[in-house]
């Protein structure tokens, strides 16, 4: 498991904002490299998220995200509450993180 995922939260008055950033290389498999060889497709698939160990989003991504993709989202919750993010790329690598809700 990668745990080089970097996410905070921080609680505004009962709503919580989210920020995760994936360092990955999200290859869409289109690119040629420099001798115009096709570069293998490599990219986030799958992504869920839970508050408290209750399932909170599932995310769908694709070939079509960005080289190390920043997501931010919103929910109400409270400072303290525990944020996990799960994701899976197209090679069966996970990548992972969790903070506390400051």
């Amino acid at each position: 498991m990668n745990e080089s995922v970097r996410i905070v939260a921080r609680d505004e008055s009962g709503i919580v904002t989210a920020k995760v950033v994936i360092p990955h290389p999200s290859e869409s498999g289109a690119r040629k490299d420099e001798s115009g060889n096709i570069v293998a497709a490599h990219f986030i698939k799958t992504g869920t998220v839970t508050l408290n160990g209750a399932p909170l989003l599932d995310i769908q991504l694709g070939p079509a995200v960005s080289k190390d993709p920043f997501l931010q989202f919103r929910f109400k919750g409270v400072k303290g509450d525990i944020l996990k993010v799960l994701f899976l790329d197209s090679k069966n690598v996970q990548f992972a993180a969790e903070t506390r809700v400051l």
